[in-house]
């Protein structure tokens, strides 16, 4: 898929797929690495059972999870500033973005339930005003990579352009009586094999599905211009010379994140 078809695709729907993203044998490592992380997070939690129950965890770059396992820190690190990645999004966006956040989505324990339809930036805003403003001047988005075949990532195409309609919004918000896990009928269910990844704008109308009973291992990456509602942990980020093992364009990546959040941390 060349450059301006990718363009195209992320200003009509709002994502597209790219096949085959990581190989077979990358994505095993990497899959045991977010596996040893979300069995360490689930045994240190205060409720492990619930912990199990949850949908993903976040902040995998954490460094407690690296003392014994210093490198595998560094193919996470080369995985979120991956220079394929880094081509892809510069292709897509007209503005410079940061590092935001990772995340773990996993299958629950036992509780499946259908995820509740958002737009991410309806998080901390206090009214719609907002959210809107928030659509129109910053960016958020998401990498998923699946480590497993996943199609629990549903997506209003062209959702990122416009408001929500009457429909959209009654679900979105829960009124009128109606849940908020409400079927859109117009909505497209993503389909990923091992290794393939979904870029979608977080502004979006979307939802995920959690299936108790279908493994689930994908792994989230969140870039972004700079939220003026939230700021990132720094994570490992504060660690001396965590940047050095890497190349200098993702190096330069990283130390945009550290110097801009530097002072607030």
């Amino acid at each position: 898929m060349n450059s301006e078809t990718l363009k195209e695709q992320w200003t009509e729907k709002g994502y597209f797929v790219v096949p085959k993203l990581l190989n077979f044998d990358r994505v095993q490592e990497l899959r045991l690495i977010g596996d040893r992380i979300l069995n360490q997070w689930i045994q240190e939690s205060s409720n492990p059972s619930e912990a199990a129950n949850l949908t993903n965890m976040a902040f995998l770059t954490e460094p407690r999870y690296f003392k014994q396992h210093p490198q595998q820190l560094t193919q996470l690190l080369n995985l979120i500033s991956d220079e394929n990645i880094l081509d892809i999004i510069e292709t897509i966006c007209d503005f410079t973005l940061l590092f935001h956040n990772t995340q773990y989505f996993f299958n629950p324990a036992n509780k499946t339930r259908n995820g509740d339809w958002h737009r991410d930036q309806q998080f901390c805003a206090a009214n719609e005003k907002i959210e809107q403003l928030r659509m129109q001047n910053t960016v958020g988005i998401h990498l998923h990579i699946a480590f497993l075949p996943d199609n629990n990532l549903e997506y209003i195409p062209g959702s990122p352009t416009r408001w929500d309609s009457p429909e959209e919004i009654e679900i979105r918000k829960g009124l009128n009586g109606k849940p908020k896990n409400s079927t859109l009928s117009h909505a497209t269910r993503i389909h990923l094999d091992v290794g393939d990844a979904v870029f979608f704008n977080a502004w979006g109308i979307h939802r995920g599905n959690y299936i108790a009973d279908i493994p689930r291992r994908t792994f989230d990456i969140i870039y972004g211009t700079i939220p003026d509602w939230y700021t990132p942990p720094p994570t490992c980020f504060l660690q001396e010379n965590i940047l050095t093992p890497l190349t200098p364009r993702k190096q330069l990546f990283f130390q945009r994140f550290i110097d801009t959040y530097k002072n607030q941390w």
